[in-house]
């Protein structure tokens, strides 16, 4: 038996429930005399993507939820990778690699980890148009998507995961802000602000 079989799906079924009854998930009754269920990330209780265990009973949900992480995954990162003035063709091959390499193809199962990673290259694309947006206005759609992106990655459900990835946009904000010299000042307070939020 793995972890999945054991924790996500059972943790997932079990919050979801609670939430379909009316109730906030608190705890699990079922483990030892009773743990922590929302406190738990892995749960991803509070997931946007968890409306579709809303939509149709749970095992479809779950496994449609398990082949969405893949689209995500490849989709975003094509997005990505057109930004930077990929071909289209090479866009699409990146995108196939990221969301069917081994990494992610061995955690698949969890249903949690390829949904936090899925996230990153869009966080990576508004990091790249926040730096590039050259009008006088706040870009505020890029921050939303920036915000937008690392608040759903951390609520996917797989923290390791979720720090790897912010690391990893905040290592690459610090290095679209060294790259780019223009409203360097403007883009710092942006980064930090929605990096804080």
């Amino acid at each position: 038996m793995t972890d999945p079989v054991r924790q996500q799906y059972v943790w997932r079924y079990l919050a979801v429930n609670q939430l379909k009854s009316g109730h906030l998930p608190l705890r699990n009754p079922y483990s030892f005399a009773g743990t922590r269920l929302l406190a738990n990330l892995q749960s991803a209780v509070f997931y946007p993507l968890n409306i579709l265990f809303f939509l149709m009973p749970f095992p479809i949900a779950w496994s449609v939820s398990v082949l969405l992480s893949t689209f995500l995954a490849a989709f975003f990162m094509y997005l990505y990778l057109a930004n930077l003035s990929l071909s289209k063709m090479a866009s699409f091959l990146g995108g196939l690699i990221f969301a069917f390499s081994g990494y992610a193809i061995a955690w698949l199962e969890w249903n949690t980890i390829l949904h936090t990673a899925a996230w990153i290259p869009l966080s990576l694309l508004s990091i790249d148009a926040i730096a590039h947006h050259h009008s006088g206005k706040i870009p505020g759609k890029y921050m939303f998507w920036l915000i937008f992106s690392l608040t759903v990655s951390f609520l996917a459900g797989h923290l390791q995961i979720f720090a790897y990835g912010i690391l990893l946009a905040a290592a690459y904000a610090l290095f679209r802000l060294l790259q780019v010299r223009q409203k360097r000042a403007r883009n710092l307070f942006i980064f930090s602000f929605c990096f804080l939020i």
